[in-house]
């Protein structure tokens, strides 16, 4: 083997290796799924709460990224986006496409039909769509990982 193929064997070995540590920190523990799940059903029922304090819930859910954000970097080293590239996008947009529309029903009903409780089992229903959403999306980002590895 030549010194440039063996140098290339080895980068593509380190390769192999690094897609399966990342398969493996991927192993999300419930409990974040939940915490995923509890930030998308407050955020569609926070139509709910009447306006100045849905600012605060707000600046709570941002809070709560961040937090998240944290606790993966110490759980497993590092924060993998949720819109990075690759097959994982399409799990996001088909979240992001039952999500919205259910927090902008909640608005809908809230604020023009006068029914300020709407929202509320429409953030239940959005946090089980959320919560199933990110063991599908943990799970294809696995494969994507340990896709064409021997």
């Amino acid at each position: 083997m030549e010194p440039n193929s063996e140098a290339a064997a080895q980068a593509l070995a380190f390769i192999e290796q690094s897609r399966v540590k990342l398969a493996a920190a991927s192993d999300t523990p419930p409990l974040r799924h939940l915490a995923f799940a509890a930030l998308m059903g407050v955020l569609v029922a926070s139509p709910a709460v009447p306006l100045p304090f849905r600012f605060v819930v707000l600046v709570g859910i941002f809070a709560a990224i961040a937090w998240i954000i944290r606790w993966d970097r110490k759980r497993m080293g590092m924060f993998i986006n949720g819109y990075r590239a690759g097959r994982t996008r399409w799990v996001t947009g088909a979240l992001l496409l039952v999500i919205l529309p259910l927090h902008m029903l909640g608005l809908w009903l809230a604020l023009d039909r006068g029914i300020g409780w709407a929202p509320l089992p429409l953030g239940v229903v959005a946090a089980a769509i959320a919560y199933g959403g990110s063991i599908w999306w943990c799970r294809v980002f696995r494969r994507e990982m340990l896709d064409g590895i021997a």
